[in-house]
């Protein structure tokens, strides 16, 4: 029963993406025809588009992903690669600012069993150096969940953000760059 449960969950949130993305190609037809909405798009750019990014990389409070709306920024004329890269160093920001949330729940929030656990995995932390920005990496490039998921733990471990820069913006670009280049593709078939 609890799997059931839990295959319902996974299958609810694949629909809402896809109807994420059903609503962004949408509102992107919309786009071609109006305006409005493409001068708006122009007024704010790339400085708009780097605003989404960091209110949307911080997805633990809104969960859908500024890329979702690539559509919409191509449509409207913007460069596909500037845009990619600005909504990586939009969300790596949200991501820094749930790092400083880690950071600073790891010195309000020890005990001393915390402090035990907190040595052990510090002992992990140490004998796998690399591994875990490898899979921060890689978590950022296919993973379609926040990356506060392994970077709030791993700044709670002690990591310094320098080390977890470079993985999460890396991380960043390929994740937009793979649904940008997917974006781009359903649009040339819807049009």
């Amino acid at each position: 029963m609890h799997n059931l449960n839990k295959n319902y969950r996974h299958l609810a949130k694949i629909i809402l993406l896809l109807l994420v993305i059903a609503m962004a190609l949408w509102v992107s037809g919309i786009v071609k025809d109006s305006d409005f909405v493409s001068e708006l798009i122009r007024r704010f750019g790339y400085g708009g588009i780097f605003l989404i990014a960091v209110v949307s990389g911080f997805n633990l409070a809104i969960p859908v992903p500024a890329v979702a709306f690539m559509p919409v920024f191509v449509a409207s004329g913007l460069n596909v690669f500037a845009v990619v890269v600005i909504m990586a160093a939009g969300m790596t920001l949200a991501d820094f600012i749930g790092f400083l949330l880690g950071k600073a729940s790891r010195r309000i929030a020890m005990s001393a069993f915390e402090r035990k656990v907190l040595n052990k995995f510090e002992k992990i932390k140490e004998k796998l150096n690399w591994s875990p920005a490898l899979a921060l990496f890689l978590f950022a490039s296919l993973a379609p969940f926040p990356n506060e998921i392994i970077v709030v733990p791993m700044a709670f471990l002690g990591y310094r953000f320098t080390y977890i820069l470079l993985p999460v913006f890396l991380g960043n670009m390929v994740f937009n760059s793979i649904y940008a280049i997917g974006a781009i593709n359903i649009l040339k078939l819807v049009s």
